[in-house]
Order: structure tokens, then C-alpha cells, then sequence
């Protein structure tokens, strides 16, 4: 009886092998609420279901360690997290949108969506670089960039922009270079301009090419590898 209260309620300290008791039984109960929720890809993993996982770690092991906790007030906590998250995981099947986010437009036919990057608490690097991860080196070369709700970023790029391979073609590739934010938010990049050896008469016809006076209307401008300016 003794061994049975120093294990489940609470006692002023424990023995080796009353804490060896206390760690096989949590255990257990966690390694049975993680195999009755299932299994879960990284990817689909939600804030929710992370968050709770780590506190319901956190609430697991201070009870294994601290006499003066009730295991059994762990176990009961334990049960009810693994029915709530039962009970969510049945509601983002049978009522998604209640429950998921859904996917949010950032890049559309090579146009960056500005609100929905804003919404999203993105800055337009944080873009990019995700673009480059999936090879699209370039946003003019994107159909579309979506924002997943697991915080991934989906690209499909754009099918003449996708080029045979010239080894199967027997041509010889030219050098590139990674484009470059020339201009933000109306502002130039001279160092940008310096280290490719531009000037702003080049500046000024790249501009007239795409019909714009004013550079402070410029969102976005990036310096492409073939040394032409795209325009957002």
C-alpha cells in the first residue's frame, strides 16, 4: 500500500526504484496517447498540436522527478490531452475550414501579392529565399508561390520557363549570376548597381521599358542574370 501511494499521490521523497516505477508508468501512458492520436508527417504537424505536445512533455516529467506531484494527476492529464486531440483531429477532418487555415497567394503570373504578404508577416527576402530553395531564382519565372498552412512554400513555375536540358541538347551552358534586389519600395541599391557595373542611364531605359516615370511607384525591382531589370 505504502509502495502503491509513493508512486500515485503525493509523498516527501522518493527511492531509486519508486522513481523507476514513476517513469515506467508515464512513459507508458505517453507511448500509449502517441499511439492512439496516430501518427504525424512533420509537415502537417500543427502549432496546436506542437504547443501541446510540449507541455503535455513538460507536464510528464515534472511529476516523474518531484515527490511532492501526484502521478496520478498526470495521467489523468495525459487522457484528456489525448481525447481533446482526438476530438480536433475529427473536426479538421469533418469541418476543415472551422478549424485550418487555408493557403495564402503571395506570388501570382510573376506578381509578388503584396497584402497577402504583409498578412502572412513576410518580408519580400523572406519570399525570395524561399523561392531559390525550390529553384525559382526569379519571381517573373513563378505561376504561382503559395504560402501552406504548415508554413511551407509551394512553387509552380512557369512551363517556358522551364528549359530542356542543354547536356541532352549538347549545348554549352553560360555563366549566371543570382538576381539581386535593385530597387525596394522606391529606394535604389547602389551598391547593387556598383558591383554590376551599372549606371543610371541603364536604370533610366529599364525603366522606360516598362512605361514607368516615377521610381518611387517601384515596389520591387531585381536584377535578372541576363543583366535586365524586372519590375514588380
Amino acid at each position: 500500500m505504502e509502495l502503491l501511494n509513493a508512486i500515485f499521490l503525493k509523498v516527501k521523497t522518493l527511492s531509486y526504484f519508486e522513481s523507476f516505477l514513476r517513469t515506467t508508468i508515464l512513459y507508458f501512458f505517453l507511448f500509449l496517447s502517441a499511439k492512439t492520436m496516430g501518427y504525424r508527417h512533420p509537415s502537417i504537424i500543427t502549432p496546436y498540436n506542437f504547443i501541446m505536445a510540449a507541455g503535455i512533455s513538460h507536464i510528464a516529467a515534472a511529476r516523474m522527478v518531484n515527490p511532492e506531484s501526484r502521478v496520478l494527476d498526470a495521467i489523468i492529464i495525459i487522457i484528456i490531452y489525448t481525447l481533446i486531440n482526438l476530438l480536433w483531429s475529427f473536426l479538421y477532418l469533418k469541418a476543415p475550414r472551422l478549424v485550418s487555415q487555408s493557403p495564402t497567394l503571395l506570388v501570382e503570373k510573376g506578381k509578388v501579392v503584396r497584402q497577402n504578404l504583409s498578412k502572412s508577416n513576410l518580408t519580400i527576402h523572406n519570399l525570395l529565399s524561399a523561392l531559390r530553395l525550390k529553384n525559382a531564382f526569379s519571381v517573373k519565372n513563378v505561376d504561382y508561390a503559395l504560402l501552406e498552412p504548415s508554413g511551407e512554400i509551394s512553387v509552380l513555375i512557369d512551363s517556358n520557363y522551364i528549359p530542356p536540358q542543354k547536356s541532352l541538347l549538347g549545348i554549352q551552358d553560360s555563366p549566371r549570376s543570382i538576381p539581386e534586389i535593385i530597387i525596394y519600395r522606391g529606394k535604389i541599391d547602389k551598391d547593387v548597381m556598383i558591383r554590376n557595373g551599372l549606371d543610371s542611364n541603364w536604370l533610366n531605359n529599364e525603366l522606360m521599358k516598362n512605361n514607368i516615370e516615377d521610381i518611387s511607384k517601384v515596389y520591387l525591382g531585381i536584377l535578372e542574370s541576363d543583366k535586365t531589370l524586372y519590375i514588380n
